[in-house]
């Protein structure tokens, strides 16, 4: 997961294979190959002064334009951290086609730089390969960077920002949940109940502060069984703790202390983890929306377009969403995980937008429309925390204050929410 978040990845890899395709058309040009001659037309020759001279100007270029490159992706993260939100910046940071850009630009200069270190200019005369390829390389860069600005432009659009961070949750709770479905020893528990054999019981506390940004439960359910334990989280992904805070309860049948394997299935971080906290993704969201909703922006469109797509991945929450999935072994209690509650994901999703929105009735329509497409798609227990959730946000706005026109649309909205619990 580290790697798969981390900038240096994909370049470092094609700068790898720039190394290699350097090597191997060093070894052709210098008779180490030499049954790949009869396959290379010979067009693709350069004498050694020419091909000094033409490395050297494309390792120039290239290295211009990665410069540009890098200057391009700092604007856009300083646009990111001032206009939507310091948390999108991992969005387009870590996005694959800004970073194979990147690494294209400096596997291509890395293969320039390197083929004219080791060019032997004593014989004007000898044929190389180094500087056709090199040309091959700066047409693909070209290639590149052009999609890269197309590329720019389109991701710096905030509407494809909030489709982009939608679409990173959808994935996420579809693959999760998919999991869980196909795996036959993960079972939902309303109350599980720890037998009282194990009546034992340690804290597994946390080494450091930090996030709590993945639980390796395949990992505690291999331990437990391994040790005859049952484990039993009392934090959730997401979470802040700090120094020796209690991450989970460990029940064993004798006394004794807990493996030190454990805690190895602990990730702990400065950042929280968007690809295993949905509710960070619905964090980016809801600090779009308010930046939009501010008196320094002023952008309701904005603001509407994450509440509704905001909807979108409460509605897919409430549909997926378990209160207690335990790990079992042959019908016996392994790990017990700890999930939020459905309730506090709905409130804490809304309630910053709902402080903040002060009298905008354009945002009061969307929200009670967003509540109105979860609660009719939901089932009752649903239901009845639209309904609360509604009348939290109702008690935050002045309907007193709204327009006869605007009073006839709020009539309708808020009839839709308080017939919820007649829809089943």
């Amino acid at each position: 997961m580290k790697l798969k978040n981390s900038v240096w990845v994909i370049p470092v890899v094609y700068c790898l294979v720039a190394l290699l395709l350097t090597l191997l058309i060093m070894f052709i040009d210098y008779d180490r190959i030499n049954y790949l001659d009869e396959y290379i037309p010979e067009i693709l020759y350069t004498d050694a002064e020419l091909g000094k001279d033409i490395l050297g100007v494309i390792a120039g270029a290239l290295l211009t334009m990665t410069t540009i490159t890098f200057s391009t992706i700092m604007i856009v993260l300083t646009t990111y951290s001032s206009q939507f939100s310091p948390r999108t910046l991992q969005n387009f940071l870590t996005d694959q086609r800004t970073l194979t850009v990147l690494g294209v630009f400096m596997g291509g200069f890395l293969y320039s730089i390197i083929s004219l270190l080791f060019l032997h200019v004593e014989q004007p005369d000898k044929q190389i390969l180094a500087a056709a390829f090199s040309v091959a390389l700066s047409i693909i860069c070209l290639g590149f960077f052009a999609f890269f600005i197309q590329h720019v432009a389109t991701f710096i659009q905030v509407s494809n920002l909030i489709t982009s961070i939608t679409e990173e949750a959808k994935n996420n709770l579809e693959e999760f949940h998919k999991k869980v479905d196909q795996t036959d020893y993960i079972k939902e528990l309303d109350e599980p109940i720890i037998p009282q054999s194990y009546s034992y019981k340690t804290e597994l506390r946390s080494p450091r502060y930090g996030y709590l940004q993945i639980i390796d439960y395949e990992s505690l359910y291999e331990v437990a069984q391994e040790h005859d334990l049952i484990v039993v989280m009392t934090k959730e992904i997401g979470r802040f703790v700090i120094d020796d805070t209690p991450l989970a309860v460990v029940y064993h049948r004798e006394e004794k202390k807990s493996p030190h394997d454990l805690i190895d299935a602990f990730t702990i971080g400065s950042e929280r983890n968007a690809s295993e906290d949905v509710q960070y993704t619905i964090q980016k969201l809801e600090e779009i929306a308010l930046r939009a909703i501010s008196s320094g922006i002023n952008d309701p469109h904005t603001a509407i377009d994450c509440i509704q797509h905001l909807g979108k991945i409460l509605l897919m929450i409430t549909r997926y969403h378990k209160e207690h999935l335990v790990y079992t072994e042959a019908g016996k209690i392994r790990v017990v995980s700890k999930q939020r509650q459905l309730k506090d994901i709905l409130y804490q999703s809304f309630y910053q937008i709902i402080i903040c929105m002060d009298e905008d009735v354009s945002i009061l329509f969307v929200l009670m429309d967003t509540l109105i497409l979860i609660g009719e798609n939901s089932r009752p227990s649903v239901q009845v925390m639209i309904r609360e959730l509604y009348q939290y946000l109702r008690a935050n706005f002045n309907i007193s204050s709204l327009k006869p026109l605007d009073l006839h649309y709020f009539e309708q909205k808020e009839k839709r929410i308080l017939e919820l619990d007649k829809i089943s």
